[in-house]
């Protein structure tokens, strides 16, 4: 997976993850990335330092699960280049995200409130190497990353028993 710091042509400037670089060149190319801030679907690469680390400091895990959540997004994405229709896809990439969700909270560590302190004790070996997820605000999230850290940010979907 690759995060790319992007750029809209009305200059709003985001992120967004891709398996690699050839996904987010053709998903660009189709018009299936689009601006948060305002729809608009003519993204560019913004400029952006990368993020070198060791492999000392870096376990790099993909799981059966990720690799499925991956696959269903590649396939959704396909599925709406070849026609389908926008609420099935739609349908599927709510599939996708709730499984990343239950992905996270079965094989991560919860802090709550405390994602970024502990998130900074991970990173400068004060704490435990392992995967945490929990609450930050959106600057503790922008000031995590402008430390070095790498973080995302995964919407929180309600469980469909407790919707209803």
């Amino acid at each position: 997976m690759i995060c790319y710091q992007l750029l809209c042509e009305h200059d709003h400037e985001f992120e967004a993850w891709f398996r690699d670089s050839t996904a987010f060149d053709e998903q660009a190319a189709h018009g299936e990335v689009q601006c948060p801030f305002c729809g608009n679907d003519q993204i560019r690469k913004a400029v952006m330092s990368p993020a070198v680390a060791s492999a000392k400091d870096v376990q790099v895990r993909t799981s059966a699960d990720q690799k499925t959540a991956i696959e269903a997004a590649e396939k959704a994405a396909s599925d709406m280049r070849s026609g389908a229709d926008p609420q099935e896809a739609a349908q599927t990439f709510m599939e996708v995200v709730s499984k990343l969700q239950k992905h996270v909270e079965n094989t991560c560590d919860y802090v709550g409130e405390d994602f970024a302190e502990e998130a900074r004790a991970i990173h400068s070996g004060d704490a435990e190497m392992r995967d945490i997820y929990g609450e930050a605000t959106s600057e503790e999230t922008e000031e995590l990353r402008d430390e070095g850290i790498e973080v995302i940010s995964i919407p929180k979907l309600a469980d469909k028993e407790q919707a209803n």
